[in-house]
């Protein structure tokens, strides 16, 4: 047996072949396997690899843009799922000069819902920057930005001016915008939609020539905007000026310090007719500017602040600003300081091309400016502000505007002092401005280093008035409580006024050619230069007011230093009118009315209309006087006669006229009680030479038997050198002395008829004449006794009883009262007097008229003993 042939059949039998087939994927299970795979891997390679390597590649293209620069990123998100797109920890450096600068970011995102894009709605649904440092600079070799240099070329410069097709295309492109109408830059039919911005902690550097700034944003937040809506967006800002400076030409604006603006605002229809309102506040401000060596102010508040595009236009206003503590250091250590500055309702239109202003006001103003050391404004307030035609011929509109207690000091008109000023319906443009009315009051000037002031005004209104470049014109002037104190000085001058450059000007260098030096042609009308047109002025009027409550009189106080004795005299204005004023037609005249009041009993009358005519006066005035006390105007009684009145009342009775420059008129003089004695021998003996006689003899001549002169002098020939009728005064000296001598003769010549004439007019002075006992006083005693009081009325009673009899009270002070007032003896002693004259005024004669004008009182004298001297 052959084993060896049997054993194949042998082994298929035993171990037969099988052959096993695995279970087959369907097709419809395998797909989809094949397609997750693929879209893996392309994820991965696109969201993943991909971004790594590029940001990879980005780091080292950083690198290599400079030596010792580096950027680092150190962590990523992008997710085409939840459209999530984040940078993480990015920071890069880069060297500056000497030292090295670093940029980046702690947080760049976004995360877009993308879903919504099937709905045509672009909505973000977050967008935030955190921890952003950048740094950018232009300058000649380009623009670096955040370490990366864009060099600059002429040829990007040409591509950037536009051409002619690509103006043509901006004009296509918007007039596409025009047609978009309200859509806005979105295409029709869709909408965006953003839920939250948030930008915080960010760091900004900006430098260029002449510029370099700093800004920190802590904080820029916003959301809820949705473009399908008209809801207001929320936003909040929170910035910082870290720094700044501006040049500006050679000098420059400086931030001095860090300045903080915070918003609080809501925002509607941004992307059609954005408006936009909130709050705004600014903190402390301190800056060095050009021409202002620093200014800086505490804070700034602006409420309802809003910004609009609408079918009307833009518009802009804001309900509220408010403005703290600002001062301004000026240079030649000029300084400013203002309080608080607000303004109300402001609002600016740009189809109507105007601005309107609520309320605007100022307080607490002060500095020392344009050459005054001291310069204060309490407050200024105006309302009802509207100004037109902004862009072409600005007007302006203001219901009322005023201010409250000026004060400026300058070093050499002294101190103005202003209570309050108010205008009413105001209207002003370039060419004319109007004021309803215009009133102001306590207003006073003081001349430097003195207390007194110059002068003082209590109130003063205007109304209608008109102002343009060659004329003025307004309603009537009216006025109260005017007080002036002039002081002439010693050399003549007025104290506190400064010295007039008149003097200094009107001598010449050299006097005009007239002569053959002067062009022939100089004389031809066509080529003489036109005349300036003469500025008009119109005035309805002038008046002081008198009656109503609380109204002060209006007084004047004169002083007199450039004569021996001092003068020292007051007086009222009781009465002050004046009918219309036309600069054009002065030679008409204007219509005057004045009433003066020396004293208690003194009146000083002008009545009439007055103008001027070339360059003289032309009119007429009836002036009178009525019980004026001479005896406080010694000194010029002195200067002009020499003599000087002990006791004597002046009443005067004139009619002054001037026609074409030539003086007429007449002038009654009547001196009352009177009683000359001399004082200046040379001045005496000049006055008689002129008349032809002693002056004693003149004045005795013209006494009658009361004391009493008369006189009557005409008034004729230019008006530069008039003729006062001097040989008419010596006429009448003459004719009265030729009768008191023809008398005299008859007494002494017709013995013994003569005798007896002498003996029965001595007979008679001394029979009629009447015996007073002097009031006497206790020491330093001003007001009267109730037994002074009975000897007065029984004074009284007897002159009643005799019109032609008059009185002289002469008030002496005792030693002991001139050692106890010292120099003010003078001005208390004289008390005593017009306390005598004061209680006789208030009694009548039987033709019922005041005693007061036929008491006369005589200069203080100093004696033994203190008394009023009483006489007839």
């Amino acid at each position: 047996m052959n084993d060896s042939k049997k054993s194949p059949a042998k082994a298929q039998k035993k171990y037969p072949r099988h052959v096993r087939h695995r279970a087959k994927t369907p097709l419809w299970v395998k797909l989809p396997l094949i397609l997750v795979t693929v879209l893996v891997t392309v994820y991965v390679l696109v969201f993943v690899a991909t971004p790594f390597f590029a940001l990879r590649y980005i780091e080292q293209w950083y690198a290599e843009q400079g030596e010792g620069q580096s950027l680092l990123i150190g962590g990523w998100t992008l997710s085409p799922f939840t459209g999530e797109v984040e940078l993480r920890d990015v920071k890069a450096s880069y060297p500056v000069k000497d030292s090295e600068a670093e940029v980046g970011a702690d947080f760049i995102g976004i995360n877009v819902n993308l879903s919504a894009l099937l709905e045509q709605t672009i909505h973000i649904q977050s967008v935030g920057v955190s921890g952003l440092k950048f740094r950018g600079k232009q300058s000649e070799d380009g623009l670096s930005l955040a370490g990366i240099m864009l060099p600059g070329s002429d040829q990007a410069e040409t591509e950037a001016q536009p051409t002619a097709e690509s103006e043509k295309e901006s004009e296509k492109d918007n007039k596409k915008d025009d047609q978009a109408g309200t859509s806005g830059p979105l295409p029709e039919g869709w909408s965006l939609r953003v839920d939250d911005i948030s930008l915080t902690d960010d760091l900004i550097q900006w430098q260029q020539s002449g510029l370099a700034v700093t800004v920190e944003l802590s904080e820029l937040s916003t959301g809820l905007f949705n473009s399908a809506s008209d809801e207001a967006t929320p936003l909040t800002l929170n910035v910082t000026l870290r720094e700044l400076s501006v040049a500006i030409g050679e000098d420059s604006l400086v931030l001095r310090s860090p300045v903080t603006l915070r918003l609080q605002a809501e925002a509607q229809r941004v992307l059609t007719q954005p408006r936009i309102s909130g709050d705004i506040s600014l903190s402390s401000l301190a800056l060095d500017a050009p021409g202002i060596d620093a200014v800086e102010f505490s804070a700034l508040d602006i409420k309802g602040a809003t910004f609009n595009i609408g079918d009307n236009g833009m518009t802009a206003g804001l309900r509220s600003l408010l403005l703290k503590n600002v001062q301004a250091q000026l240079p030649d250590d000029e300084r400013a300081q203002l309080d608080e500055l607000m303004l109300g309702q402001l609002n600016w239109r740009a189809s109507e091309d105007d601005v309107s202003v609520k309320e605007l006001s100022l307080e607490g103003f002060s500095g020392n400016l344009a050459g005054f050391p001291e310069l204060s404004l309490a407050s200024f307030s105006t309302s009802e502000v509207r100004v037109k035609e902004l862009s072409t011929q600005p007007s302006a509109d203001i219901g009322r505007a005023g201010l409250e207690t000026l004060r400026a000091r300058h070093p050499e008109a002294g101190v103005l002092q202003l209570g309050d000023l108010s205008v009413i319906g105001v209207q002003a443009s370039a060419d004319t401005q109007n004021v309803s009315s215009l009133e102001l009051n306590s207003l006073s000037v003081t001349p430097p280093g003195e207390e007194v002031p110059l002068a003082s005004l209590a109130h003063y209104q205007i109304t209608d008035i008109n102002a343009t470049p060659s004329s003025f014109s307004s309603g009537i002037h009216q006025f109260y409580g005017l007080v002036s104190n002039v002081t002439r000085l010693a050399d003549g001058s007025i104290k506190g006024v400064p010295a007039s450059e008149a003097e200094a000007e009107s001598t010449p260098d050299s006097a005009p050619d007239t002569g053959a030096g002067t062009a022939p042609d100089a004389g031809k009308s066509g080529e003489a230069a036109d005349e300036p047109v003469p500025f008009r002025v119109q005035i309805a009027g002038i008046q002081l007011l008198t009656e109503g409550d609380d109204i002060p009189a209006t007084t004047f106080n004169w002083t007199d230093q450039a004569v021996t004795p001092t003068v020292n005299t007051s007086g009222k204005v009781l009465e002050l009118t004046t009918g219309q004023i036309d600069t054009d037609q002065l030679e008409s005249g204007v219509d005057l009315t004045l009433l003066l009041a020396l004293d208690t009993y003194n009146r000083i009358r002008a009545s009439g209309k007055m103008g001027v005519k070339g360059d003289y006066p032309e009119g007429q005035l009836e002036v009178d006087v009525e019980q004026l006390n001479l005896v406080d105007f010694n000194p010029y009684l002195v200067q002009a006669m020499g003599y000087r009145l002990k006791k004597g009342m002046l009443g005067v009775d004139s009619t002054i006229s001037i026609n074409n420059g030539q003086l007429g008129g007449n002038v009654l003089i009547k001196l009352q009680n009177s009683r000359f004695e001399p004082a200046d021998e040379a001045t005496i003996d000049r006055l008689s030479k002129q008349i032809s006689m002693p002056v004693e003899t003149a004045l005795s001549v013209l006494k009658d038997d009361n004391n009493n002169i008369r006189l009557d002098v005409p008034l004729s020939g230019d008006i530069t050198q008039p003729d006062v009728g001097i040989n008419d005064v010596i006429n009448q000296i003459s004719r009265k002395a030729l009768r008191t001598a023809t008398l005299y003769y008859l007494k002494q010549s017709l013995v013994p008829y003569g005798q007896l004439i002498s003996i029965a007019s001595f007979a008679g002075d001394k029979l009629f004449a009447i015996r007073l006992n002097d009031l006497v006083y206790e020491p330093q005693q001003l007001e009267l006794t109730e037994e002074h009081i009975k000897y007065l009325d029984t004074i009284a009673g007897m002159m009643s009883k005799k019109p032609e009899l008059e009185l002289q009270a002469c008030p002496i002070a005792g030693k002991q009262e001139v050692e106890a007032w010292g120099d003010a003896w003078y001005s208390e002693v004289v008390k005593r007097g017009a306390a005598v004259k004061a209680y006789l005024a208030e009694k009548k004669d039987k033709n019922d008229k005041s005693l007061s004008g036929r008491v006369t009182v005589c200069a203080p004298q100093k004696g033994d003993i203190p008394e009023v001297i009483l006489g007839v």
